[in-house]
């Protein structure tokens, strides 16, 4: 499992990340693992009327609780459109910026999961270190196979295309 130091206005969604989070019912932080869904989604309260920002995604490990199955996180990335490699990571295929409503059809679609949806206090997020999952044991060596079988497939028709055209 390897990391790469990130900065949290870099995250991306569907970026699988690893941070130190405490929560207003914790004493000390918890190191939390989760597949970013909106790394900066604003919310207006009612009841004040000022704008809260907010770190959303799908928690998949903390250092507290035993992390899901490999299956969970395989059936996951299929929900979210399947992998890619971005900056050099592993992650979901998801749009670069997401609005408010594109964050709440992605909740809609993994309504069975949602126990595993959190939001994250961006200003608290901010407070601590954020790590890049190069490659994490949560995801299945099948699918990871899998997926690079199809960026191979897909390398070879670039190529032969690009041989056709010469």
């Amino acid at each position: 499992m390897a990391l790469r130091n990130i900065a949290w206005h870099m995250v991306e969604p569907g970026q699988l990340v690893s941070f130190i989070y405490k929560n207003k019912n914790e004493t000390k932080g918890v190191k939390r693992t989760v597949i970013i869904v909106n790394p900066d989604l604003k919310y207006r309260k009612k009841s004040t009327g000022r704008v809260k920002r907010y770190v959303v995604g799908l928690q998949i490990d903390t250092a507290v609780k035993a992390p899901i199955t490999k299956s969970k996180v395989e059936n996951l990335f299929k929900r979210l459109g399947g992998l890619e490699i971005e900056e050099g990571a592993i992650s979901a295929k998801m749009p670069d910026k997401l609005s408010p409503a594109e964050t709440g059809k992605i909740y809609r679609k993994l309504m069975g999961l949602s126990n595993l949806y959190r939001t994250y206090d961006r200003r608290e997020c901010l407070k601590r270190r954020v790590y890049l999952e190069i490659d994490s044991n949560l995801i299945p060596n099948e699918t990871l196979k899998r997926f690079e079988r199809e960026q191979m497939k897909e390398l070879e028709k670039s190529l032969e295309v690009g041989l056709n055209e010469t």
